[in-house]
């Protein structure tokens, strides 16, 4: 009964009674509780009530559509994507989503929703448009596990114009040698020796170290010979050959 007579005065009553905040808020609480196949329409069709404290009761509900509707509707996309992401459980909508409102915080969110379920390549790409790396660790310690060196080399020159950190010109420089690796037919070691030509805070000798371990005696050899460790580039030499 309440909600008919609420019906009456909110949806076709005067215009004072249309746009009254508190009515409308009682409509699609009643809805809520006691019809909730009525929630989506008043939602559509209403436009002055309390939408965060609507939406996270809608969420409390298992409405989730309902909430995802309320937020995009009043432009709370950050919580939007989230509803997307947590509770609808639907990367690919998110994805879309983060396409269509184009929003740094929210193309955040979805970056590291995507890392969580390892989509890499994905991942990444949102960081880039989000211009986010604050999670450079996490980016780096999952995409070398996967082996996603030419997304990595991306992120981290990203990374290195936003935040000083030695490591992050260290894991670049590793990045360039394993593309390398893993293709020849790349410029990855030309644009090694760029980088390591120019002002960069990386461990040099370390990653050397690191690169020879694993048999990247070129790349190897290119690091020993910029910081003149003539014993370790003699030893890079002897297993290329040369």
């Amino acid at each position: 009964e309440l909600i008919e007579l609420l019906e009456k005065i909110v949806l076709h009553g005067k215009k004072e009674f249309r746009s009254n905040k508190n009515l409308q808020n009682l409509l699609i609480l009643t809805a809520i509780k006691a019809d909730k196949t009525r929630v989506m329409d008043y939602i559509n069709k209403l436009d002055n009530y309390d939408a965060p404290d609507i939406a996270k009761i809608a969420v409390d509900q298992e409405l989730y559509e309902e909430a995802f509707v309320i937020y995009s509707k009043f432009k709370l996309n950050t919580n939007a994507v989230m509803v997307l992401i947590e509770n609808i459980d639907n990367i690919s909508r998110a994805a879309e989503f983060a396409s269509s409102v184009n929003e740094s915080d929210v193309w955040s969110i979805l970056a590291r929703a995507q890392l969580a379920q390892n989509l890499i390549s994905e991942s990444i790409e949102s960081f880039l448009k989000a211009d986010d790396a604050n999670a450079y660790q996490e980016v780096i310690v999952v995409a070398e596990r996967s082996q996603h060196f030419q997304s990595l080399i991306k992120f981290l020159r990203m990374a290195r114009g936003k935040i000083q950190d030695s490591h992050i010109d260290t894991e670049l420089v590793y990045s360039l040698a394993k593309y390398a690796e893993q293709k020849p037919s790349s410029n990855a070691l030309a644009d090694l020796e760029d980088f390591i030509s120019g002002p960069n805070t990386a461990q040099i000798q370390t990653v050397g170290d690191r690169c020879f371990e694993e048999g990247l005696y070129e790349a190897a050899r290119i690091l020993f010979s910029c910081i003149s460790n003539y014993a370790r580039l003699a030893s890079a030499l002897v297993k290329l050959g040369r």
